[in-house]
């Protein structure tokens, strides 16, 4: 048989969709583009598809035979602080997608009233150790007026004990400071995020590892910044979790004081090339800062001339030099942030199998009428991966 099997991530529906077409022709956008025209009309439980040449439905069949899905092994409440707060999974309600593994959602509050949140979840195998990092590092980092705040864990009920699959922070409406162009952004704002970072690396230990401004909001009602997504973050000078390809551990070229510097620059500029033309090690913050210019985009509103945020800017930088030479590894931090290990995962799977990874194949789960967490459905052709990054290696017929 011609052809080739493409195996394509479908993050909603927590499955992987295998797509045969009758080409040899390694196009990932094609393959996505022709998926994406029909994939809210196939039945929610397709998993194999088969598309013509020129990218139309052939076939789909729902054969679990043909399921090759994965389920991760979610963490257990047990293994997270005692007398965290958390939300069941069923009670949260889903409102938009706001970007990969997090939803916009609502349930109600302590008060019965309804409360939006932003939903962080998980759906493979090769995000568990980070997932883990991540969320001990949200939920056990002390409150900070400029982070946005941890509000629950998401839990769900498998086999009689309560995993977690999810977490909560707190919504801040407005859009990012990538989004939202129409605001003042204040010197004080600036000020602010300095702080913040300051906390992180020296009080804490932690580096955030991804400061720009689609990762800031504004908090209208507190006039204050607000950084979240902790999904790059790490321990200074740590060198990762050895067990688990190193995550969490620190990359010098993802320092905060270098992306505080292009943020800066960014958010005046609104020029954003810069990070996606070039690598973290490509981006030279020292160069920047000489620039004799920083233009100031027609869209952008400030409330002090631009030498002022580049002479708090420069300042500071000149001060982290030397605070930096003190503090070069989390344990040096005033209080540092720690947290336990990544739990491990049972080694054989339910018919007493040896696991390579810590996930069971969904068909097993499936003939055993075993109870799983299967995540939830949300009608968006958009929630397919973006681009390429979304395909598993393919497999040549």
């Amino acid at each position: 048989m011609a052809g080739m099997m493409w195996l394509v991530e479908d993050w909603d529906q927590r499955k992987t969709i295998r797509v045969y077409a009758p080409t040899r022709r390694e196009e990932p956008d094609f393959i996505l583009e022709a998926l994406a025209k029909f994939i809210d009309d196939l039945p929610a439980d397709a998993i194999l598809v088969t598309i013509s040449e020129t990218g139309a439905l052939i076939s789909s069949t729902s054969d679990i035979a043909e399921d090759i899905s994965t389920v991760p092994f979610y963490f257990s409440l047990a293994d997270f602080p005692a007398g965290v707060a958390t939300v069941r999974r069923r009670d949260l309600t889903e409102i938009d997608r706001l970007g990969l593994m997090v939803d916009l959602t609502t349930y109600q509050s302590s008060t019965n009233e309804p409360k939006k949140a932003v939903f962080k979840y998980f759906v493979n195998v090769g995000n568990r150790a980070g997932f883990w990092y991540e969320a001990n590092c949200v939920l056990r980092m002390p409150a900070h007026d400029n982070i946005v705040p941890f509000d629950a864990l998401v839990v769900d009920t498998v086999d009689g004990d309560d995993k977690v699959v999810g977490f909560l922070t707190r919504y801040v409406p407005g859009g990012t400071l990538h989004e939202n162009k129409d605001r003042v952004f204040k010197l004080k704002y600036l000020e602010q995020l300095i702080q913040t970072v300051d906390f992180l690396n020296l009080q804490l230990g932690i580096v955030h590892g991804d400061i720009c401004p689609w990762n800031l909001l504004i908090d209208a009602d507190a006039d204050a910044i607000q950084l979240f997504d902790f999904n790059s973050g790490a321990k200074l000078g740590w060198e990762g979790d050895e067990e688990h390809g190193l995550v969490f551990g620190y990359d010098k070229d993802r320092n905060d004081v270098k992306f505080v510097v292009y943020t800066l620059y960014e958010i005046i500029t609104r020029a954003f090339s810069f990070r996606s033309e070039f690598y973290p090690n490509e981006l030279d913050a020292a160069g920047l800062l000489k620039k004799k210019t920083w233009k100031i985009d027609p869209d952008v509103q400030l409330d002090h001339p631009v030498a002022a945020y580049r002479r708090i800017l420069a300042d500071w930088v000149e001060r982290r030099k030397t605070t930096d030479k003190s503090v070069r590894h989390f344990s040096q931090a005033a209080e540092p942030l720690d947290c336990p290990p990544v739990p491990k995962a049972p080694t054989h799977d339910r018919i007493g199998q040896p696991l390579d990874r810590p996930a069971q194949y969904r068909i097993i789960l499936l003939e055993m009428a075993a109870t799983f967490y299967a995540g939830s459905v949300h009608p968006h052709a958009t929630c397919l991966c973006p681009k390429a990054s979304g395909f598993l290696p393919r497999e040549r017929l």
